[in-house]
């Protein structure tokens, strides 16, 4: 009898191992492509970059999917994904697409010299998505770095599918953004839901509080059908709060730019966090408050002979900086794949206007992208794009342009 029993608890264990199941998979994508990014702003000198670049489609990535049925119709889930090279336009400023300075031309354009055509960057693990989740029926809840809600609507709807410029709500660097959130995710049948916090907030005793992206974020997705709908919305707040501590330091900075060597000595209040910053005693400061609010809104509908795509972006920022100003753009994005055989054709067109209170002009935004995409399985395709965008930046009628193209191949993995 003692023997049965030692052996049926054996049993149990066994099995409840088993129940308790674990599984770890390695994925990622890879993209290499021969392909130009070019840039001009007027009449200045146009800059351009070929060769053979990652990521003109598909960004090039890897990452590790871990879930374990912990028991009562639980699964956790952890999720770490990382770049593999950068975004070509990366090399031209990541916005310079969206002007970075409004009134003006973007920044002046600058290459990497690491890399095929563009950078390499594996070196932070998990700098794409890095996250925890308990899933339970329909409900999960997860925490940590994973795509904006609103990038979670606007790139499943570009018509194009691909990284190429020319997409004003897709190439956002803002719509398109990460952040670390705790979200409440639920999904059943054809609604997805979800809200989210934003935190990440310094405090001191005395001392103005320091946020960083701190607010919420919200979507919802209802698919039927040859239809779907979605929507998404973040607000967000930052500023440098006040400069934290009051015992001064002195330090000596070197600077090295195209001459000679300078080299200044001076008193700061804070040296962890003010090094880079003239020499001078600081203390107290605070900091321009940064509110953002993005919305997207997003349909799409398959006619089987076509499929058609619709979004809508708006980025509103808000500063206290200087007085009261703000920067704000919206656009437009219509276009469509058609199925031919194992490939598929797409074209897609925007339009959109960016707006600056602090005296910019208020330009017009134009872009389109056109290309094809053949498939030679379900994780090896061919593509050529070519997409191209246009901001009018001053009264006077210059144009800041931005055009890219590429013939490339993508395997899943």
């Amino acid at each position: 009898m003692k023997k049965s029993l030692i052996a049926l608890a054996a049993l149990a264990s066994v099995a409840g191992v088993a129940q308790a199941q674990s599984t770890a998979t390695i994925y990622g994508t890879l993209d290499v492509g021969a392909g130009s990014f070019s840039q001009q702003a007027g009449s200045a000198a146009k800059t351009t970059q070929q060769g053979l670049m990652y990521n003109n489609n598909d960004s090039s990535r890897w990452g590790i999917l871990a879930v374990e049925d912990i028991g009562g119709g639980v699964k956790a889930q952890m999720q770490a994904e990382s770049w593999i090279g950068s975004l070509p336009r990366n090399n031209f400023g990541y916005n310079s697409t969206t002007n970075a300075t409004y009134g003006t031309s973007s920044g002046a354009a600058t290459f990497s010299t690491n890399g095929v055509g563009n950078s390499i960057d594996a070196t932070s693990f998990g700098n794409r998505i890095l996250t925890v989740g308990l899933t339970m029926g329909a409900h999960t809840i997860q925490g940590g770095q994973n795509s904006a809600f609103v990038r979670d609507i606007a790139v499943p709807y570009q018509a194009d599918g691909s990284n190429v410029v020319g997409n004003l709500v897709g190439n956002d660097y803002v719509i398109t953004g990460r952040n670390v959130a705790l979200n409440y995710i639920y999904a059943q049948g054809p609604l997805t839901a979800a809200i989210g916090v934003t935190s990440n907030t310094k405090k001191q005793d005395a001392q103005a509080d320091y946020a960083s992206g701190s607010g919420y974020q919200a979507k919802a997705r209802y698919a039927q059908g040859a239809w779907s709908v979605a929507g998404a919305y973040s607000n967000a707040r930052s500023n440098g709060g006040a400069t934290y501590g009051t015992s001064a330091a002195t330090i000596t900075s070197t600077y090295s730019a195209t001459g000679p060597s300078v080299t200044s000595t001076g008193t700061v209040a804070n040296p962890s966090t003010q090094l880079n910053s003239p020499a001078a005693t600081i203390s107290g400061i605070t900091q321009a408050l940064t509110q953002t609010k993005v919305s997207v809104l997003a349909a799409d509908y398959d006619l089987t002979v076509a499929k058609l795509f619709a979004e809508y972006g708006k980025v509103e920022v808000t500063s206290t900086d200087a007085g009261s100003t703000t920067n704000n753009r919206h656009a437009i994005s219509v276009g469509a794949r058609v199925p031919v055989g194992k490939a598929w054709a797409f074209v897609q067109y925007s339009d959109g206007k960016q707006q600056a209170s602090q005296g910019g002009y208020d330009g017009n935004w134009t872009g389109y992208s056109v290309g094809a995409r053949y498939e030679f399985s379900k994780r090896t395709y061919a593509y050529l794009v070519d997409g191209q965008s246009e901001y009018k930046y001053n009264a006077a009628g210059d144009k800041l342009k931005a055009n890219q193209y590429a013939l490339g191949l993508v395997h899943n993995f």
